[in-house]
């Protein structure tokens, strides 16, 4: 009886635990600093020694689904062909963490990745199982300049490294 009263008392801190300070409100709220028309100046490459390709896009952040979550559709080239992506922004009400679904026109996979906030950045990670069962760590993170400009890191560490590996970078102004 005394390990299921403690059990119950554990619980119930995990489930009305906020997660995040100020709530889901508050963390959708955040999250509005993203919302509007962009421009986007981009830098990627595929690998580690890979060469970085630059290019440009435009990017739309909106509310939808009556304002509980960010879609953003990212339009550009990479290596001189046409390339989309496509985020999806949500609060988990469960757990009070970030969330955010990405997927491009080159590979097609839905990557989900959980998050916080830190200060005015927001940190996503995930840990991916490629098909040979290999694994890597994967990071994005928004970090919020002005209300007109906000930078995207992609990174990656694979599977018995320490050190992050900066895949892309993104920088986004406001179109006025």
């Amino acid at each position: 009886m005394k390990n299921l009263l403690a059990l119950i008392s554990i619980l119930s801190m995990v489930i009305t635990s906020p997660g995040q300070e100020g709530g889901r409100e508050q963390m959708l709220k955040d999250l509005n600093a993203l919302v509007g028309n962009w421009n986007v100046q981009v830098e990627a490459r595929l690998s580690l020694q890979g060469p970085w390709d630059t290019s440009v896009a435009t990017s739309v952040i909106r509310k939808t689904v009556s304002a509980s979550i960010l879609e953003e559709d990212v339009t550009g080239l990479r290596q001189n062909k046409p390339f989309t992506t496509k985020c999806l922004f949500a609060i988990n009400n469960q757990t009070l963490k970030y969330q955010r679904i990405f997927v491009d026109s080159e590979h097609g996979t839905l990557v989900d990745f959980d998050g916080n906030k830190s200060g005015k950045d927001f940190i996503f990670d995930k840990e991916w199982t490629y098909a040979n069962q290999s694994k890597v760590k994967l990071r994005v993170v928004y970090k919020l300049i002005s209300p007109d400009e906000f930078i995207v890191e992609n990174m990656r560490m694979p599977d018995g490294s320490s050190s992050w590996d900066v895949t892309g970078r993104m920088k986004y102004r406001r179109i006025k």
